[in-house]
């Protein structure tokens, strides 16, 4: 297609009340779905998500032509808080720290909604202290039990912590908590059947809408559920100089597991390491662990950036050039039916754009033209909203306007790795993901 995809999709989600209705009206099954997702406060599939593209796109102004996209990213801020009803469990992606982060990306001037961060900074440090004192007495036991709605990126303090470290100073001591308490995380807990494990051992379902869990328990290996949602952070508050008593040793900890923990030909990650798995990694056996998925959520490149994050926070070039093989590995045998960035060519196309920016990883810089041609070329202007993403059924897609699992994030991915030196503002996008 000739027209710029990203301009396109943003012209068509700029009126916050027209989306929301074409949304609402859902009068296709592919639409239908996307209905029953959204959510006026949600980040994965809301205004609030969708304000992230728009304020990419108004820290370029005015090369880009078009809308308003700072009025238009105002407008949809003020859908998401406008009679609207708090969802029942907040996190990153849900209720008020949504508007949070969508509102710290809008940033363009100094004290460019101020007045709004600064109720809202402070529901997300009440949240966070929340959820660490539910959890404290578990710890403090040496239980184990971590659930990963407490800990990971989407729900929990993994997410939460990265956005109170870019709210600054005033929140420092609710940050230094969240990390300390991710650095307990990573102590040894005993597990029902009497055994000495990580302490990130879960008895939770892998996805909540499954809810028989795995036999013994598990522990999660995926960038949006698992462990490496807090090295990312661990690693981006040390790089930053926010620190706490053991962070550097939590960090050893869980990047040494990570790079055990990979399928037996070394080429990347599986999606959770069961009990058993686990027992025989600690004996010193590599389990048979087959890399499931290649995406943020789950799979090698999510993991592969987390690490990467670790290698340049303890100055460790190893576990960088580890990160980028396995990267590079990746890019040369994946194919994606969905653009999406949750678990597609969207999520893969952007950390391979930030490795590459790194110190180590300028190797990558070559496959990134092959990512973004392809990643255009997905996009339609037939569809709705461009890119349609990958629904369950052969041939079967659904139309989402949103950012992780909907257009707005694939155009959010194309827009960064075509713009290299594209402003993002104070908090850039792909922190929500925990990649920077």
């Amino acid at each position: 297609m000739t027209e710029n995809p990203v301009t396109l999709l943003a012209e068509r989600l700029t009126d916050p009340v027209a989306l929301a209705a074409q949304v609402a009206a859902g009068q296709t099954p592919e639409l239908a779905e996307a209905r029953s997702l959204w959510h006026p406060q949600s980040l994965a599939d809301g205004h609030a998500g969708v304000a992230l593209l728009l304020a990419a796109l108004a820290h370029t102004e005015p090369g880009y032509s078009g809308p308003g996209y700072s009025r238009a990213t105002h407008a949809h801020l003020t859908a998401a808080v406008t009679g609207v009803s708090r969802p029942a469990r907040e996190g990153l992606y849900a209720g008020l720290p949504a508007v949070a982060f969508a509102a710290r990306t809008a940033v363009t001037k100094p004290g460019e909604y101020a007045a709004l961060l600064t109720g809202l900074d402070g529901q997300v440090a009440l949240l966070a202290r929340r959820i660490i004192e539910e959890d404290t007495p578990r710890m403090a036991a040496g239980t184990a039990g971590a659930r990963m709605t407490g800990y990971d990126v989407v729900a929990g303090l993994s997410g939460l912590g990265r956005l109170l470290l870019a709210a600054g100073p005033e929140h420092r001591e609710t940050t230094e908590l969240v990390l300390a308490h991710l650095v307990a995380l990573t102590r040894p807990v005993t597990e029902p059947g009497g055994r000495s494990v990580p302490g990130w051992w879960t008895a939770d379902p892998i996805l909540f809408s499954e809810p028989d869990g795995i036999p013994g328990g598990h522990f999660n290996a995926g960038l949006a559920h698992g462990i490496p949602g807090p090295l990312a952070l661990l690693s981006l508050a040390h790089r930053a100089g926010v620190r706490v008593p053991g962070q550097e040793r939590a960090i050893r900890t869980i990047t040494e597991w990570l790079l055990a923990r990979r399928s037996p030909d070394g080429a990347g990650w599986p999606n959770i390491v069961p009990l058993d798995a686990e027992l025989t990694a600690a004996s010193g056996a590599r389990p048979e662990l087959a890399e499931a998925r290649t995406g943020w959520c789950y799979g090698t490149p999510g993991v592969a950036r987390a690490l990467q994050l670790a290698a340049l926070a303890l100055k460790e070039p190893e576990w960088n050039r580890q990160a980028v093989a396995a990267i590079a590995r990746a890019c040369d045998r994946s194919d994606f039916a969905d653009p999406t960035l949750c678990h597609g060519l969207a999520g893969l196309t952007t950390i391979v754009t930030l490795m590459a920016r790194e110190p180590g990883g300028e190797e990558l810089a070559r496959v990134i033209p092959g990512l973004t041609d392809a990643l255009s070329a997905a996009a339609d202007p037939a569809h709705p909203f461009l890119w349609p993403a990958a629904a369950p059924g052969v041939g079967s897609v659904v139309h989402r306007p949103g950012f992780l699992d909907g257009a707005a994030g694939a155009a959010l991915a194309l827009h960064c790795a075509t713009n290299p030196q594209a402003p993002l503002g104070e908090l850039p996008w792909q922190a929500a993901l925990l990649l920077c």
